[in-house]
């Protein structure tokens, strides 16, 4: 796994519009420049990104983010024909995987709407550890119990990144 992430426009355009506090959690909220409209004629290869919410511990240290993505997806119309249509999606990135959250099949959510759903899933249902542990198991698995390199498997089975392993002097 290459731990140099290369940042693409459709994250890199974004602009921070608000620091949350969200219990043991702090959010930074982004937003796109560019009016969705814009993105789904010019920008709708790359996935564009219409908000983002970058999720820190108290340590101040990234933990996950939340991502409204456009894009394009197929459903089934009224006589059972799969459709293709252009859709907002709200997505969890972990360190190791994308997880998908929430589908807004019709109705473009604005701002609130979703930063609300994030805070609700940080508060109500403590969607941020869960995921960081559903993380952590699907990092196991696809490497069937073994890390993959310049990572290594704690004795519990996690999985941690060879820069946080304790030297042998400490």
């Amino acid at each position: 796994m290459d731990k140099k992430i290369e940042l693409s426009p459709r994250w890199t355009r974004l602009v921070k519009v608000e620091e949350l506090e969200a219990g043991a959690y702090y959010v930074d909220a982004y937003c796109s420049p560019l009016p969705s409209e814009e993105l789904r004629e010019n920008n709708l290869d790359e996935k564009p990104i219409l908000y983002a919410f970058a999720i820190f511990n108290q340590d101040n240290q990234y933990v996950l983010s939340y991502a409204l993505e456009i894009r394009k997806a197929y459903r089934l119309n009224d006589e059972g024909e799969e459709e293709e249509y252009v859709g907002c999606f709200l997505e969890a990135f972990c360190p190791n995987s994308q997880f998908s959250c929430k589908t807004y099949k019709d109705a473009e959510p604005d701002f609130d709407a979703v930063k609300n759903t994030v805070l609700s899933y940080i508060h109500e249902y403590d969607a941020v550890k869960k995921m960081l542990e559903y993380d952590q198991e699907t990092l196991l698995r696809q490497s069937n119990g073994k890390a993959p390199a310049n990572y290594a498997v704690k004795v519990n089975g996690e999985i941690i990144d060879d820069d946080e392993k304790p030297s042998k002097d400490q």
